[in-house]
């Protein structure tokens, strides 16, 4: 499945805000952040390929602030549909439905009060990996997210925050000044060891009406999200996986192709390894590079709004007559003459 580009950008903008020389990090596999394309949508296994090569060496506590920076804003249809349910329990069942939509990697549910010590309600979630430094931080960015999500919820709505139960699953900091930050950001109900991350609320506090419920609103959403969770289920354009992340890796930016050197080491290969099982597949990186502009190149020209100045620009041309000259190799036409004959766009 892939996602959306969404959670890496917030990856990426809260390692700068930690201090974290990121942009660094990321040319080194030949990617540029603020040439990344925010409509873009990534493969989960690529997505932590860039994470392994961003987050090398991070201390896993650095999940705790990362995950602060992670927002509600960029969530698009999913925000609008969780605004207009009827309750915060409505509203959090919406979020565990359509999780594939939002940063998570690892697996939302909400526990009824008849599941839990206490009875209480309370929100799980299971991260993908607690065994290694790079799964923990990953981790501990999501958890931390997800408490952010849930308090941003609340505070969207105009509601007050709730009193919650936090329970995390990995030891306590052993250093004084990270266990308090800990504490200040999670609150004094905060506990460690768990064997999943925990958020526990009162089943009156859920019951909570969200003030701008609306069932039609909600409705037309609620189709919306249900098709953007099928177009990233069934977005797999090409059968073998080697190949698709090749070509998801290079369809991250606009304006930068990164060279085969750094495509391979994004996706953790020797070069030569890369050429070869490439070869092996009846391809090449050359190949797979040009199909890309290619098809960037026709869906640019059909939003019409683009100059062909600007097109070659974006497709990474340092003058718009060597655009020229590839399209019309590609297409037998010049950009211009395509714009003017309707005829020729398929």
């Amino acid at each position: 499945m892939k996602r959306s580009i969404l959670g890496l950008m917030y990856l990426i903008q809260g390692m700068r805000n930690a201090g974290i020389d990121v942009d660094a990090r990321l040319a080194n596999i030949g990617i540029q952040a603020d040439a990344i394309d925010m409509g873009t949508i990534i493969h989960a296994d690529l997505e932590w390929d860039i994470l392994k090569a961003i987050g090398h060496d991070v201390r896993p506590e650095i999940g705790l602030f990362i995950g602060q920076h992670y927002a509600l804003a960029g969530y698009g249809p999913l925000l609008m549909l969780l605004v207009t349910c009827g309750t915060i329990q409505d509203a959090l069942k919406s979020g565990i439905r359509f999780q594939g939509l939002t940063h998570l990697f690892g697996q939302l549910a909400l526990l009824e009060k008849n599941q839990t010590q206490g009875g209480r309600v309370a929100l799980t979630y299971v991260p993908v990996d607690l065994e290694t430094d790079m799964g923990l931080l990953r981790a501990q960015c999501e958890i931390s997210g997800t408490y952010k999500f849930i308090l941003d919820i609340y505070r969207m709505m105009g509601l007050s925050a709730p009193e919650i139960r936090v329970e995390l699953p990995f030891s306590a900091p052993k250093d004084t000044t990270t266990l308090e930050e800990y504490y200040a950001y999670y609150g004094h109900d905060l506990h460690f060891s768990a064997d999943c991350a925990v958020f526990q609320l009162n089943q009156d506090v859920l019951n909570v009406r969200i003030p701008s419920a609306d069932l039609m609103t909600f409705r037309v959403y609620e189709d919306k999200c249900i098709a953007e969770l099928e177009r990233l289920n069934n977005d797999v354009s090409h059968p073998h996986l080697l190949i698709q992340h090749v070509m998801d890796y290079l369809e991250l930016q606009q304006g930068v192709i990164p060279s085969m050197a750094e495509t391979a080491h994004a996706l953790d290969l020797a070069e030569r390894t890369l050429r070869y099982q490439l070869q092996q597949l009846g391809t090449s990186y050359k190949e797979i590079r040009e199909q890309l502009i290619k098809h960037k190149a026709l869906k640019l020209m059909e939003y019409n709004e683009y100059s062909i100045e600007v097109i070659a620009d974006l497709l990474g041309y340092s003058e718009p007559a060597a655009f020229n000259h590839a399209f019309k190799r590609w297409f037998g036409h010049s950009p211009r003459q395509y714009a003017k004959q309707p005829k020729l766009k398929k």
